[in-house]
């Protein structure tokens, strides 16, 4: 990777193909994955059902305005293993391993286009390991073990001031707290500074709609949905200060470098060439944003789910070795990452279906997740399911998530103390979800710690 390499400019020129071969599955179906509003409800797991059902390998129209081509939808957890095991077939740096489109021109973010493409989840091959093995040290379990003390003191002191409030937000005093607490003693981001990325991942979540809504608006004109004004403009200015942020820490930390992980991207050099700045930017998003929304996600959904089945919370109140089943079983039945891309790089087969070079792939996660050839009664919330760590909510094959051990430890600390000081707790209104078909962001949880 030479420091003069941008994947974003690069990507532009790639051509994404129509379906080359006739589609094996006929099927209308009753809603469509592009509509965010439907992801305001929970993850729309009964359309999940109803593809994997009836068109389990299906072509999925694009999005509004979209110049591309529409996208092949997977809700088969076999289908979707097999294409996150074969990269060489299933590329993510062709056309991005995120992104369900590059849109047009107009409507691309000056700032977050290029940073949500310049980064490790968008490469292939020796290019993506040797940007992982900079990231690894940081996620060994001898560096996890370490961190583990202090994320314990953490969680203590975050219930310690949650029981003096007794009824709030779930996701504001506990939920985002712990996870960007956690992110910035890796990173090395100083405590003076970590609120920020508090307000930055609430804007970046938005990210999405707002763009989605500039479409509507600048087609429809405005309608019910249109953001206010003032909304927007805080959201442009949210989005200079995060990268002015970055790129200041950054320097600070190639200047001086210590022992943490924006030191070794700050300093990383692949085949001898240091990283270029819209990489540099693109590592800084990535880490911001990965690094906190499965586990915010996750925390955020598992006391709901225990409120909801209060025989699965008696059986972890009843003996706390089972804890790891009540963690792999939520990441299983919240899925907090919906769905990664991938783009074909020559024809193939994907279950009964034959695709040509250059189309777009899916793997949503959460279908995968409730798949019924793998998981029993999928829909059932169950902690003492013997297959849960089967789940896809990491990913699978190169592209696991780097942050799993880091995620699992968090969750093992937060329910142990929590459902210990606090067994009897109870929801007191309706959640609310952010209007995003890429993460499950949970925004609310309003919640009462006694009676």
């Amino acid at each position: 990777m030479s420091k003069s390499f941008v994947l974003s400019s690069e990507i532009l020129n790639n051509k994404i193909n129509d379906p080359s071969y006739e589609k094996k599955f006929v099927h209308s179906p009753s809603n469509f994955l592009n509509d965010l509003d439907l992801f305001t409800k929970g993850q729309p797991f009964d359309l999940y059902k109803e593809l994997r059902e009836n068109a389990p390998v299906f072509f999925h129209p694009p999005m509004l305005s979209d110049p591309e081509p529409g996208y092949w939808v997977l809700t088969r957890y076999e289908d979707i293993k097999m294409v996150s095991m074969n990269p060489r077939i299933f590329s993510s740096q062709y056309s991005t391993g995120n992104l369900l489109t590059l849109g047009s021109e107009e409507n691309r973010h000056p700032k977050l286009f290029k940073s949500t493409i310049d980064h490790m989840l968008n490469l292939d091959g020796e290019m993506h390991l040797n940007l992982r093995k900079e990231h690894m040290p940081f996620f060994k379990p001898g560096y996890v073990d370490e961190l583990q003390n202090k994320v314990s003191m953490k969680v203590s002191q975050l219930l310690d001031e949650a029981e003096k409030l007794n009824e709030f937000n779930l996701v504001k005093e506990i939920s985002q707290q712990l996870p960007i607490y956690t992110l910035s003693e890796i990173l090395g981001i100083p405590e003076s500074d970590r609120q920020k990325l508090l307000e930055w991942m609430e804007f970046l979540e938005l990210a999405q709609y707002f763009t989605l809504e500039q479409i509507k608006q600048n087609e429809e004109g405005i309608t019910d949905t249109t953001p206010d004004p003032a909304l927007v403009e805080m959201f442009e200015n949210m989005i200079d200060e995060m990268f002015d942020y970055g790129r200041f820490i950054l320097n600070k930390k190639k200047e001086k470098p210590e022992n943490d992980l924006l030191s070794a991207i700050a300093n990383a050099k692949i085949e001898g060439e240091e990283l270029s700045q819209e990489f540099l930017d693109g590592s800084w998003l990535l880490i911001v944003f990965a690094g906190n929304d499965t586990t915010r996600n996750t925390m955020s959904g598992g006391i709901k789910l225990l409120h909801e089945n209060p025989e699965q919370k008696q059986l972890v109140l009843d003996d706390f070795e089972r804890v790891s089943g009540l963690i792999n079983e939520t990441v299983r039945y919240v899925s907090p990452v919906i769905h990664m891309r991938r783009t074909s790089l020559e024809e193939t087969v994907i279950g009964e279906q034959r695709i040509g070079p250059y189309e777009k792939i899916a793997l949503w996660y959460g279908a995968a997740n409730r798949d019924p050839e793998i998981f029993d009664d999928p829909d059932k919330f169950n902690i003492m399911r013997s297959n849960a760590e089967k789940h896809l909510a990491f990913g699978i094959g190169r592209h696991t998530c780097l942050g799993k051990p880091v995620a699992l430890m968090q969750l093992r600390e937060f329910y142990s103390q929590f459902l210990s000081r606090f067994p009897d707790y109870q929801l007191t209104g309706d959640w609310k979800v952010a209007p995003n078909n890429f993460v499950h962001a949970i925004q609310e949880i309003p919640i009462r710690l006694k009676k």
